[in-house]
């Protein structure tokens, strides 16, 4: 996906993330970090948003590893599983790092090119519902937006219109998610 997807996903994984993980979810720092950790996986792209900016480092991780490599796969995602529970940085700093990151690598497997969770072997893991920079990309990523945001910032009102639409029993719930609300006596 492109930068500007990255950036919105991450800032939402974040925002349904927070509440989870104890920390605040509107802090500026805490959405800065996020929206690093949702573009630091294409360091390996010397094309990428953040590639260009530090050139000489994607230049050379690109060369070394290739893109959609290690910095794409289940030892990034293991890292990020250990920086949250014995990392030595604060957690306000190592969370919305990790789960920026890991925003990262869930939208690139909603693309045909999906990720190399087994690095170094050539196998790909893919939900191929769009190409990076398609047309269709933005809507993909405004229904997970949606998804997100359903669940966490949608006031009181919203969450019964929602319920009674019958759309609830469209979209996965997840924790926190309006989905637990009373179902309406018409869907029982």
């Amino acid at each position: 996906m492109m930068a500007g997807s990255h950036v919105a996903l991450g800032v939402a994984a974040w925002l349904v993330a927070a509440p989870h993980l104890g920390l605040p979810a509107a802090a500026p720092a805490c959405l800065g970090l996020a929206i690093l950790g949702s573009l630091l996986p294409d360091i390996d792209h010397p094309k990428s948003w953040l590639g260009k900016r530090l050139r000489p480092l994607s230049s050379t991780v690109a060369a070394a590893l290739g893109h959609r490599g290690v910095t794409h796969s289940a030892a990034a995602v293991a890292a990020c599983a250990w920086a949250l529970s014995h990392g030595g940085a604060p957690r306000w700093v190592v969370d919305p790092l990790a789960v920026g990151y890991l925003s990262h690598l869930a939208a690139d497997m909603l693309t045909p090119s999906g990720l190399r969770l087994a690095w170094p072997l050539r196998q790909t893991w893919a939900l191929p519902l769009c190409k990076s920079g398609s047309p269709f990309e933005p809507l993909v990523v405004a229904l997970l937006l949606y998804w997100a945001g359903s669940g966490t910032l949608v006031p009181p009102l919203l969450q019964e219109v929602w319920n009674q639409s019958g759309m609830a029993q469209l979209v996965p719930p997840h924790d926190g998610g309006i989905h637990h609300a009373k179902m309406s006596k018409r869907s029982q």
